[in-house]
């Protein structure tokens, strides 16, 4: 009887450290092809937009529903070629409805599913999805974003949004009740030395090869550089004068992108108001008893998934004095001005360009036509 053929599939927690694999999977396609394992899926952003498909939320990515719609399909009728295992990663589906898993699940019918879920404490995400919000586009203070999210109520739909994605525990229990076995959900704690080798390291025995002959390349070994408290508040300020004036789409690209990249100076990071402590120790020993009694195959230590105790003279991600969002905001507008100085230079290169291929074009129509009489 043939062997039954596995599908690996890493479904978040969101902003947690895996977001790397897509483009860890692709650089080792041919490794991996020779040891049996294939990515089905072509580029990030396909799987991206199966993703948004799934879940329905395209128009919150700035997507219309023709630019998603078959993507998972499409994925699938290649995943089901040929005798490979196959691994998939968007971290995007970890919030997933059981109906939406059903519908992601069915699409695999025929294969082994195993899932891959990265998971870091409590607080840390709650860091990184104020930051994600506030690069997407939003401009409530962290202060505001933490009293909608924690509200034990869960009444704005932010709050909605992130403890779908983030609440390890009911997470795992959605999923749970469509794999169905335990010991083919695999949780990997992400720790902060090294996260991505970590990860990398834990997928290949999850999956079956060997990380260490697969190294990393040193951009996916680092993590991205994320804006400092005074780039984040400055992002806030800007949000506000944008306006809604910019499409989601093209303010994640513009906004969120370059000028993000702007706001990356070394200054101090957010941290924890320490009066949050408490409230997310609780969560994470919850989350340990929960992996603890369900089964599930556990990589790392699950120590990491407690809150780190806070420090003195740690600056709340409010307070950040007017002279270093002046400062940074100077930064980021030169480091602006020198991108539009480069994008004219380029277009007016472009426009250049196609003026003499007209001028040919005009020329050997004219040939063409004499030639003909």
């Amino acid at each position: 009887m043939a062997r039954k053929r596995k599908a690996y599939l890493h479904i978040g927690l969101p902003r947690t450290g895996g977001a790397f694999l897509d483009s860890a999977f692709a650089e080792h396609a041919e490794a991996l092809d020779a040891l049996g394992v294939r990515q089905p899926a072509v580029s990030p952003d396909e799987m991206f937009r199966a993703a948004a498909e799934i879940r329905r939320d395209h128009k919150a990515w700035g997507y219309q529903r023709r630019e998603v719609e078959g993507a998972w399909a499409g994925i699938c009728r290649r995943a089901h070629r040929g005798r490979h295992d196959v691994v998939f990663s968007q971290e995007l589906l970890a919030p997933c409805t059981p109906g939406q898993i059903d519908l992601l699940l069915d699409g695999l019918a025929g294969f082994e599913v195993h899932l891959v879920v990265t998971a870091r404490d409590l607080g840390s995400q709650l860091l990184s999805a104020w930051t994600g919000a506030v690069e997407a586009g939003r401009s409530a203070s962290f202060a505001r974003y933490r009293k909608r999210v924690m509200d034990p109520a869960r009444e704005h739909e932010q709050a909605q949004r992130f403890w779908a994605g983030q609440d390890l525990g009911d997470v795992l229990e959605r999923w749970s009740g469509a794999v169905r076995k335990p010991h083919r959900i695999h949780v990997v704690v992400v720790p902060d030395q090294d996260p991505h080798q970590a990860v990398w390291g834990a997928v290949g025995e999850i999956v079956g090869f060997d990380a260490a002959a697969l190294p990393l390349s040193d951009t996916m070994r680092t993590e991205p550089a994320a804006p400092g408290a005074a780039g984040l508040a400055v992002l806030r300020s800007v949000n506000r004068a944008v306006d809604g004036r910019l499409s989601r789409r093209t303010h994640r690209t513009v906004v969120g992108r370059h000028l993000a990249e702007g706001t990356t100076e070394d200054g101090a990071r957010p941290a924890l108001p320490p009066d949050l402590y408490d409230d997310l120790l609780e969560v994470g020993e919850r989350w340990r008893k929960q992996l603890a009694d369900g089964g599930y195959d556990v990589h790392g230590d699950t120590m990491g998934l407690l809150p780190a105790a806070p420090q003195a003279g740690m600056v709340p991600p409010d307070d950040v004095p007017a002279e270093e969002r002046l400062a940074t905001a100077t930064g980021a507008l030169a480091d602006a001005l020198v991108e539009v100085a480069r994008l004219r230079e380029h277009n007016q290169a472009l426009e250049l360009r196609n003026a003499k291929l007209a001028r040919k074009r005009k020329k050997l129509k004219r040939r063409l036509a004499a030639e003909a009489r």
